[in-house]
């Protein structure tokens, strides 16, 4: 089962705003129609309920989004990039990764609610957009800005109200596949099943999902065993149900190493409530020794501090998946014990400020400037779209470009720098002089 993946997104870059004139029979001279850029693609997170894994994001890993196509004469837009819908499974948990390998909680898809991932780059504007009073023949238009890169880290906990644990070959798969219609590998030899599995149970009028968790060996809390993929399912389960098997050498044992396993893992799952059932009630030595099996768990949950519960309200139950016997009676416990058990989710609030944040198309971050040697280099997202498409040879574009950059204060902060007529400015990959 493939359930962490790290895929690479790039949203569309926007469109470039038009340069563009009209010029018609009797309009030779027509001001200024240069229509704006189109947006660039987003990309967004879907939960699906039709899928289960995600596998189908492990060999097509890349998205490239489409870009916003160029704007055009006669006041025409370009068109938008087409948004990408990346669907995976719910319960998935989403990351996004930094360079310096440090990760960032971006969502948790329980639903299927949209989740923004990676913004789609503005169309920049176009020509029409700078015209005004004192600006007849406006010579500027915007280049479209970069869609946002994301590299996400996709990590899938899958949504179960009650999780079965047990060590290997205790009978998970047989008491699921006689409680609903799930239909897992049933043999017997440990590892049967190594991968978990889901199963809708009905009970009472009352309905829950029930999952079995791969068999667990001491130190699964530290991988082994595959112990870390395995215990990952078993978070968002609301209670547990913890499988003992009565031909086991030392049921009291397995009890407290699958607790320890817990509480190593996650002292928030082991905080969960539980309930006890011990299996193979059908064979006579599990059927003889019942007593002296319940005697000892008992101790061992009045010694074990960490065990949800206290041995005396903790009810032991002893169930034969073969013949049914004692299932009825677990799966009642189970329903009184979700009724008042309260839903985990992840907590956002705490990376509130790590969420996309929506930003409006003609936001700017602050100006500056920094000199390289002799070369003022003017830092301005919005000037170096402006320049990106500007014809620098051209007297027009100079004397609107100083304009721009006295509207935006840039120019006041040179001088008072002082610079001189003559000096270099750097805008992006444009080089000026000053005047």
């Amino acid at each position: 089962m493939i359930d962490t993946v790290r895929i690479n997104v790039k949203a569309g870059d926007g469109g470039d705003g038009c340069i563009s004139f009209l010029r018609l029979k009797y309009q030779p001279r027509g001001g200024p129609d240069g229509g704006d850029g189109g947006d660039g693609g987003s990309a967004w997170i879907v939960g699906d309920s039709s899928i289960n894994t995600l596998l189908h994001l492990k060999y097509n890993s890349t998205f490239y989004l489409q870009r916003g196509t160029h704007g055009k004469g006669k006041n025409q837009r370009g068109a938008n990039g087409k948004d990408t819908e990346i669907r995976v499974p719910l319960g998935t948990v989403v990351w996004r990764m930094h360079r310096d390998g440090s990760k960032d909680f971006l969502a948790d898809v329980t639903t299927d609610e949209p989740v923004l991932v990676a913004r789609g780059g503005k169309g920049g504007w176009g020509n029409a957009r700078f015209v005004s009073s004192t600006n007849q023949e406006p010579m500027l238009s915007e280049s479209g800005d970069k869609g946002e890169y994301s590299v996400l880290w996709l990590e899938l906990k899958l949504l179960a109200d009650v999780g079965l644990l047990a060590k290997p070959n205790a009978g998970k798969s047989t008491l699921i596949s006689r409680c609903s219609a799930a239909k897992p590998k049933v043999a017997d030899y440990p590892f049967t099943t190594v991968e978990p599995v889901l199963g809708v149970v009905t009970h009472g009028g009352q309905d829950f999902v029930m999952m079995e968790i791969p068999g667990l060996l001491e130190g699964a809390h530290r991988g082994i065993g595959l112990g870390h993929q395995f215990l990952r399912h078993a978070e968002r389960a609301r209670a547990y149900v913890h499988l003992i098997d009565g031909m086991s050498d030392d049921p009291a044992g397995d009890f407290l190493m699958l607790n320890r396993e817990l509480r190593e893992f996650s002292p928030m799952l082991a905080a969960k409530p539980q309930v006890v059932a011990v299996s193979k009630l059908d064979t006579t030595e599990t059927y003889e020794l019942r007593d002296v099996i319940e005697e000892e768990l008992r101790r061992a949950m009045a010694m074990d501090d960490g065990f949800a519960g206290t041995d005396e309200e903790t009810r032991i139950h002893f169930i034969s998946s073969v013949s049914g016997a004692g299932v009825d009676r677990l799966l009642g416990d189970l329903v009184r014990i979700l009724a008042e058990a309260p839903r985990d989710g992840i907590d956002a609030s705490e990376w509130e400020d790590e969420l996309p944040v929506a930003r409006t198309s003609r936001e700017r971050p602050p100006l500056g400037f920094h000199l390289d040697g002799d070369v003022y280099v003017v830092e301005s997202e919005r000037l170096e779209r402006l320049t990106g498409r500007a014809d620098m040879r051209d007297y027009r574009v100079m004397l609107q470009l100083w304009r721009e950059m006295s509207r935006l204060g840039i120019a006041q902060r040179l001088q008072e720098a002082g610079i001189e007529a003559g000096d270099t400015i750097r805008i992006g990959d444009a080089e000026l002089e000053w005047f």
